[in-house]
């Protein structure tokens, strides 16, 4: 096969000649470029911004999705460009929650029954984040839906001295949790050399 070949049956040209590890690499060096973490905070907005990080993030997010998934769900606004540029990867549908706690509820096209992941572009710490993971779950089980994974693109509650909201998320809903990124960079993330191949998330 020809290089015009690889370039036309890939999906994502750069995929043709960076493995796994170095497109996530690149991909979190850019998020942390456009929306710096040195304070413990990111900005999400910028990140969401950016239509080149979206269209990659979405294609990582696609690699972690459960095998029987119906229906995406995310907070509005906060959760819609990621989502969307998610839906728009996979082809799969999407609904959103507003409000947050016991007045989560969820909006546009839900059916009973259908196999729900929730999209939250950012988790941090109960204090910090207007729309949490938990609400978003709480507002599409309220609905009848069954939710088995929360996927984000930024983790920031590792470290936080809070409880995970992995651990959170599988005591009160059995939901399991997957960030493709903590929002603080570490220099494993970054090394590509010397390394074997594993799995970004």
């Amino acid at each position: 096969m020809n290089l015009a070949q690889v370039l036309r049956t890939a999906p994502d040209a750069p995929s043709a000649f960076q493995s796994a590890r170095q497109r996530s690499a690149e991909l979190y060096a850019d998020i942390l470029a456009v929306a710096p973490g040195g304070d413990g905070r990111v900005d999400i907005e910028a990140v969401q911004s950016r239509p080149s990080i979206l269209r990659r993030t979405a294609a990582l997010l696609s690699e972690a999705l459960p095998p029987g998934t119906d229906r995406l769900v995310c907070a509005a606004p906060d959760g819609i460009a990621v989502t969307t540029a998610l839906a728009l990867h996979t082809g799969l549908p999407f609904a959103t929650v507003t409000g947050a706690g016991d007045d989560a509820r969820l909006t546009g096209e839900a059916h009973a029954g259908e196999h729900a992941v929730v999209v939250v572009p950012l988790v941090g710490t109960a204090q910090d984040a207007p729309q949490d993971a938990a609400s978003v779950v709480r507002g599409a089980l309220s609905a009848g839906m069954r939710v088995s994974h929360v996927l984000s693109v930024l983790d920031t509650s590792s470290g936080s001295g809070d409880r995970s909201v992995a651990d959170v998320l599988q005591e009160r809903y059995e939901v399991r949790f997957h960030a493709l990124f903590p929002a603080l960079p570490t220099f494993s993330a970054f090394s590509t050399t010397d390394q074997k191949e594993v799995d970004p998330r």
